[in-house]
């Protein structure tokens, strides 16, 4: 992943089948579990609750003969769902789930951005495909997840409004983003451990790449550019999350940087010694960094995460990089003293974060509420929209437009004639008194 190219949007069409295969064994030993399933089904549960990013729920969901389900997204959206949802794409100013781009776009970036979408919703279409077809096989299920996934009662998703990119959306889709951040600053005080790094020097900040991708992989060449930057900020204290203690090959004897194999993030962007935050742009991680105030440099890696820099970014209050810059120190120490001492990144952070602690709703009330009214009321068919059964002319009112083209076209042309009729006639009078 560190040295992947993630620009060519053909990429995702390279290895589907691997994507496919490893989401679809890991769905069959599920539905292999006779014994498990056939349990869970005498309870008669009133309601379901899976990930819609991974379309196996809804096949067992289907066995188990659960009335109704409610469907999450661990990210803001996912272009599948999305296009069996009947949710409106807009790819022309709406990025996509594996999108470059902000809402901004150039024709070029916008064909691309459209390209994304296409990719990404056939690949896990695909997937979708693949494990509704083993559902039939191993339990008898005869409709595909394109039918039921369509029939939840909600689709919560992990996005706040006020964050994202705005985007076409219909009451049935409920967003539910920074329901995990832990936002009562009192209560996040940092161990003694860690208390005791922020406090040797007046300026700190955190690099993680997450937990999928780990520092200890990178190239040595991006180690040894980070330990550069280490060297040309003496004034600053580094915590970076390394996997790998014992890896001392470029940071030995550089006295600004504490590798540590876990950090307690959450508890870090809530200092307020912490000055900024290198991040890899997960969405957890985006959304705990803005909930929290913090000034960010995001080098993503793969995935959403180059959609959730750019979606950060629009804020003012972050900076984004591609993942080669992790090789040239220079250009990531410019960068990072660009966001930490331009007052202007602090102060849009923190304004985006008094917004996002000031909420007109309550994520956790908002996900128990509706998960309370679909387990009582179960499918709720009444917010299907219509427009998902349509067709691409009827839904785009190209038949509309076509009569429409047709009517004015005859108008013109019989204008047309008619003044040319006219023009014959009166030419015709002329001539006729000329003579």
């Amino acid at each position: 992943m560190w040295t992947m190219e993630m620009s060519n949007p053909l990429m995702m069409w390279m290895n589907p089948r691997i994507l496919t295969q490893l989401f679809g064994k890991q769905c069959t030993k599920v539905m292999k579990l006779s014994e498990l399933l056939d349990q869970l089904k005498s309870e008669k549960f009133d309601l379901a609750i899976t990930e819609a990013f991974d379309s196996c729920g809804y096949g067992i969901f289907e066995y188990l003969q659960i009335p109704a389900h409610v469907s999450i997204l661990s990210c803001a959206r996912m272009d599948h769902v999305s296009d069996v949802l009947g949710q409106p794409i807009a790819p022309s100013y709406v990025p996509g789930t594996q999108s470059l781009y902000s809402d901004r776009m150039t024709m070029t970036q916008r064909f691309l951005n459209y390209l994304q979408f296409l990719n990404g919703n056939s690949m896990f279409s695909d997937i979708g495909d693949y494990e509704s077809a083993n559902a039939k096989k191993l339990l008898g299920v005869e409709r595909s997840w394109r039918e039921i996934l369509p029939e939840s009662s909600f689709l919560l998703t992990n996005h706040i409004p006020v964050l994202e990119f705005p985007a076409p959306t219909f009451d049935k889709i409920v967003p539910i983003g920074g329901i995990s951040v832990n936002k009562n600053k009192e209560t996040l005080k940092l161990e003694h451990y860690f208390d005791t790094m922020v406090s040797m020097r007046k300026k700190n900040v955190i690099i993680s790449f997450g937990s999928n991708i780990k520092s200890m992989d990178m190239p040595d060449e991006y180690k040894k550019s980070l330990a550069e930057l280490f060297q040309l900020m003496p004034d600053v204290t580094f915590i970076w999350k390394y996997e790998n203690l014992a890896d001392k090959k470029y940071t030995c004897g550089i006295m600004n940087i504490n590798r540590v194999e876990w950090i307690p993030q959450t508890e870090l962007l809530a200092d307020s010694r912490v000055d900024a935050f290198i991040t890899h742009g997960g969405l957890g991680s985006v959304t705990e960094l803005a909930t929290m105030g913090k000034p960010a440099v995001v080098i993503p890696i793969f995935a959403d995460q180059t959609r959730n820099a750019e979606m950060l970014k629009r804020h003012g209050g972050a900076e984004v990089l591609h993942k080669t810059d992790l090789a040239n120190p220079e250009t990531l120490r410019k960068t990072l003293r660009k966001v930490m001492d331009d007052p202007s990144y602090r102060q849009n952070a923190q304004r985006l974060a008094e917004m996002l602690n000031n909420q007109p709703t309550n994520p956790k009330e908002t996900l128990v509420k509706h998960v309370e009214f679909a387990a009582r009321f179960g499918k709720l068919p009444s917010m299907d929209p219509y427009g998902r059964h349509q067709n691409i002319i009827e839904y785009y009112n190209l038949d509309i437009l076509a009569i429409a083209t047709i009517l004015l076209t005859l108008v013109v042309y019989l204008k047309i004639f008619a003044v040319g009729v006219v023009v014959r006639c009166c030419c015709g009078k002329k001539k006729v008194k000329f003579e």
